[in-house]
C-alpha cells in the first residue's frame, strides 16, 4: 500500500531545530491538516504531514508505516526534539506508532510533546452502528470499539511524551469523556464540532502553546488577548510557505 507523505520544510533552518508529525483522521487526507501545518511552519517547527488511506487498512498496519517513518526522524542529527500533532483516529495510529517505534526507550532525548484533536482514546460510540457483511472492510471501527478488549483501550499510553488532548463540544463522533487519556498533561474544550477542530483557529494557538510550553490555556484566562501566542494571518505565512505549498502540491499530483 502505498503511503504519502507531505513535507512543509523551513526556509533556513539552524543546526538542530524540532520536527513535528502531524496526522490526519477517518474520513480525511492530509489536506485537512494544511491551516495548522502553515501555522507550525510558520513558528518555525519542521513540519511533515503524514497521510493514509483511512479507508483502508487497520490501525496496526498505519502505525507500522508510521513506525518506520519515526525511527529515520531518531536518527537524524539535525533534530533536538519530536512532536505530533493529530486529529481523531490519527492520534490513535500515533500511539500505536510510537509503542511500536520503541521511541520512549531508545530515543528518550528526543520525545516532544503529543496534542490530540478529539482523539477517540476510549473508543467511540460510532463504533456501535452495525456493519453487516461489510464490517470487514473496516477493521478500524473494530479497533476503535469501546469495549475494554479493543485495540484503543488497551494501547499503552505515552511514558516519555507529554500529551494534551483538545476536545470538541458539539462532537457526535467522539464523546469528551472518551477523549481523555490517563496522564495527560492538559485537557480542553472549544465550542465546534468534531471535522472543524482541526481547523480552529484556538484550537490552532492551543497547539502552538502546548507543543511551547506544555499548556493549552493562556496563563490568565481573563487577561487571554494578552497572554495569548500571537497567530500569523494567513496572508502571512502564505508568503513564506508558498514553495513548500507548491512542492506539497506536485506531490498529491505524483
Amino acid at each position: 500500500m502505498k503511503r504519502h507523505v507531505l513535507k512543509f520544510a523551513r526556509p533556513s533552518a539552524p543546526a538542530t531545530h524540532d520536527l513535528v508529525i502531524a496526522t490526519h483522521g477517518f474520513l480525511s487526507s492530509g489536506r485537512s491538516m494544511d491551516p495548522i501545518a502553515d501555522s507550525l511552519t510558520a513558528a518555525g517547527y519542521e513540519t511533515l504531514v503524514w497521510d493514509y488511506p483511512s479507508l483502508q487498512g487497520s490501525i496496526l498496519s498505519h502505525a507500522s508505516r508510521l513506525s518506520a517513518v519515526i525511527q529515520e526522524a531518531v536518527s537524524r542529527p539535525d533534530l533536538s526534539r519530536i512532536h505530533f500533532v493529530t486529529h481523531s483516529m490519527g492520534g490513535i495510529i500515533v500511539r500505536a506508532a510510537i509503542a511500536q517505534s520503541r521511541m520512549e526507550t531508545i530515543a528518550k532525548k528526543r520525545c516532544g510533546r503529543l496534542l490530540m484533536m478529539a482523539p477517540p482514546n476510549r473508543g467511540s460510540w460510532l463504533t456501535r452502528l452495525p456493519l453487516g457483511p461489510f464490517a470487514s472492510r473496516f477493521p478500524q471501527l473494530a479497533e476503535l470499539s469501546e469495549k475494554k478488549n479493543s485495540l484503543v483501550n488497551q494501547l499503552p499510553r505515552p511514558h516519555r511524551i507529554d500529551v494534551g488532548v483538545i476536545a470538541a463540544q458539539n462532537d457526535w463522533i467522539v464523546s469528551q469523556s472518551a477523549t481523555r487519556l490517563d496522564g495527560q498533561l492538559d485537557h480542553a474544550v472549544i465550542p465546534t464540532s468534531h471535522q472543524q477542530l482541526v481547523q480552529h483557529p484556538l484550537a490552532i494557538e492551543m497547539t502552538l502553546r502546548f507543543l511551547e510550553e506544555g499548556r493549552l490555556n493562556a496563563v490568565d484566562q481573563q487577561d487571554s488577548d494578552t497572554a495569548s501566542i500571537p497567530i500569523r494571518p494567513r496572508s502571512e505565512i502564505s508568503e513564506t510557505v508558498d514553495t513548500e505549498h507548491a512542492a506539497a502540491n506536485r506531490r498529491r499530483a505524483a
